[in-house]
């Protein structure tokens, strides 16, 4: 083989590589892992606050904490007593959610799992339209998308698999693109500790105002 062919093949299988280029699969997350993050709506009225995710799939238990600030849907308009229904709020997934204002100690039954209200599985991407990179906060992050039972939810998170962002959007335009942006320094992979999980004995009444899903109130 001549130097001057097996350039050319080189340059064949090159070319090939560059037009056929293979498109990343949706990642499966980590079976346990902990992340802090800071969350965003696109309406001027609701203002950011930050927060931290909990999960640990092995024991089909997580939470997430919607800190001083929040707004989150699901722990407002649930019905509970409150000084402040902003203040540190942590929603807690055993097998029904449970809506938490730890520091008033109020809390009750939101939902469970005929209602959709369970613990996301490690593969949930499965099947998600990739959508391309991204830099958020500095970082290359490759991002999928998938519509789930309310809004369109994408994932994006970099070659190694420390998330960056999460966002949701309803379809409808009166709902507000919801983002959650992840701060890396604070990602952990490793079983979290259990007791981040308990559900504390005064979480014993149902919500007066339970959550359902869009288009069943």
């Amino acid at each position: 083989m001549t130097k001057v062919y097996a350039l050319v093949c080189l340059l064949g299988v090159m070319s090939l590589t560059q037009t056929f280029k293979v498109t990343p699969h949706p990642p499966t997350w980590p079976s346990a892992f902990s992340v802090g993050f800071h969350e965003d709506w696109n309406i001027s009225v609701i203002p950011s606050s930050d927060g931290a995710w909990y999960y640990d799939y092995n024991i089909r238990r997580a939470r997430f904490d919607h800190l001083q600030g929040q707004s989150n849907y699901f722990c407002q308009g649930r019905g509970l007593t409150l000084k402040d229904n902003h203040s540190d709020c942590h929603l807690i997934f055993a097998t029904d959610m449970y809506v938490h204002y730890a520091r008033e100690k109020q809390c009750c039954r939101a939902c469970g799992p005929a209602e959709g209200c369970t613990v996301l599985k490690p593969a949930w991407l499965t099947g998600a339209k990739y959508i391309g990179k991204q830099t958020i906060s500095g970082m290359v992050c490759h991002g999928w998308e998938k519509q789930g039972a309310q809004a369109a939810d994408r994932w994006y998170q970099t070659e190694d698999g420390t998330p960056c962002q999460y966002w949701e959007m309803y379809r409808i335009p009166t709902h507000p693109l919801h983002t959650m942006t992840f701060n890396i320094s604070t990602y952990k992979v490793g079983p979290v500790q259990r007791s981040v999980f308990d559900v504390p004995d005064y979480c014993s009444i149902t919500c007066p105002n339970p959550w359902k899903p869009h288009g069943e109130y």
